[in-house]
This record gives structure tokens, C-alpha cells and sequence, in this order.
């Protein structure tokens, strides 16, 4: 093969890469994304996914007695703990600490929980379990940062609650020094499971 001839076939292939690029451009181009949106969508999911124990607390401002709570959902968000005592009047009942509920990171918008909990609003009279109850709820859980300190159900008066993962409340909606507000779009009203009830209720028969 003679030199011109190798100089030829070069000339080609760069002609040929030319003519790649230029429609991979248009083809760019036409769709409307540009080189930061194609590079952007070989990074999705590119963050790694992990779940870290987290310890299980609570805070309770209702005059209830809260014997235990329970959540289920996904990515490892099951756990556990309770058993709180009602308000005091100078503020929320906190049980000790328990481990604990997986805390998956990153946090993932419109993630749910079911939560369960048994309380008792007569929890001093051995006689009468009237106010004795088992409770479900589906809960949203409010964004949290990478860096967490457990997981907080937090029930409120009238069968209420709402559930976080303490971050340092960097989004607004994680503070553990303030009651949440009546109007918190994360609170949701529990409605009582009658069969679970009726389990719990011979526990004292």
C-alpha cells in the first residue's frame, strides 16, 4: 500500500468521525438537550443507595399512654419502639432510646410509612381498658439531610401523628424543640384497627 494511499484512508476516517459528530449534534439539537442534560442522565441513580440503624425514640403530647409503636414501609424503614408515659405539663413524654428503624439515604420524595401504636387513655385505671386502642395510620416522611440522629413518631391529642427523621431540621419540618403546628401537612389522624384492639385487650383478661 503506497504512502498516498494510507494518507487517503486517514483522511477518511477523520471525514468519517467528523460526519458522526456533527449527528450526534443535530441529533442534540433536535431533541432540545444539551451537553449538560445528556451528561446528566448517564448520572441518575449514579448515588449509591444505603440504609444506616437508626435509634428508635418519640415524643408524646398527648394525654394518652403510649405502650409501643411499629413501622413498615421501604428501603428497610421497619422498626420499633415505645413505651411513653402521658404529657407532662411541662411538656412532651420521651421514652429511652431503642434500636432502632433503618434510615435509608438518600432520601426519597412521597416515601410512606405505616405506623401502628397502642395507646391508653385510662392507662392508671387496672379496671376499666375502655381507653385502651390499637391505631394505624399511613404517613408521609418529611425530607431529612445525609446526616441523621434517629427516628421520631411524634403523637399528638385526638389520635394524631406525624413521623421524622431528626436531621438537624434542615428542611423545616425535622425541629424536636417544637411542637408541630395543628396545621403540619405531615400530621395524619389514626384510625382504629378493631381486631388488633381486641388482641391487645386480652393481654389484660
Amino acid at each position: 500500500m503506497t504512502k498516498s494511499r494510507l494518507k487517503r484512508k486517514g483522511v477518511n476516517r477523520w471525514q468519517a468521525a467528523l460526519v458522526l459528530l456533527g449527528a450526534l449534534g443535530a441529533l442534540s439539537a433536535c431533541s432540545g438537550e444539551s451537553r449538560t442534560d445528556l451528561a446528566a442522565k448517564t448520572t441518575v441513580g449514579a448515588e449509591k443507595e444505603h440504609i444506616s440503624p437508626g435509634s428508635a425514640r418519640g415524643l408524646n403530647y398527648s394525654s394518652d399512654a403510649i405502650y409501643s409503636y411499629y413501622v413498615t414501609g421501604p428501603r428497610g424503614m421497619n422498626g420499633g419502639g415505645g413505651k411513653m408515659s402521658p404529657a407532662f405539663e411541662e411538656g412532651p413524654a420521651e421514652p429511652g432510646e431503642m434500636c432502632c428503624v433503618g434510615i435509608p439515604q438518600p432520601w426519597k420524595p412521597g416515601t410512606q410509612l405505616r405506623i401502628e401504636w397502642e395507646r391508653d387513655r385510662k392507662p392508671f385505671d387496672y379496671k376499666d381498658r375502655s381507653g385502651l386502642a390499637v391505631l394505624t395510620a399511613t404517613v408521609t416522611v418529611p425530607e431529612y439531610a445525609a446526616r441523621t440522629s434517629g427516628f421520631w413518631p411524634i403523637f399528638l391529642p385526638g389520635d394524631r401523628v406525624k413521623v421524622m427523621v431528626a436531621d438537624g431540621n434542615a428542611n423545616g419540618h425535622n425541629d424536636l424543640n417544637v411542637r408541630p403546628a395543628d396545621d403540619d401537612p405531615f400530621i395524619v389522624e389514626g384510625v382504629r384497627d378493631e381486631a388488633l384492639t381486641q388482641q391487645a385487650l386480652k393481654r389484660f383478661q
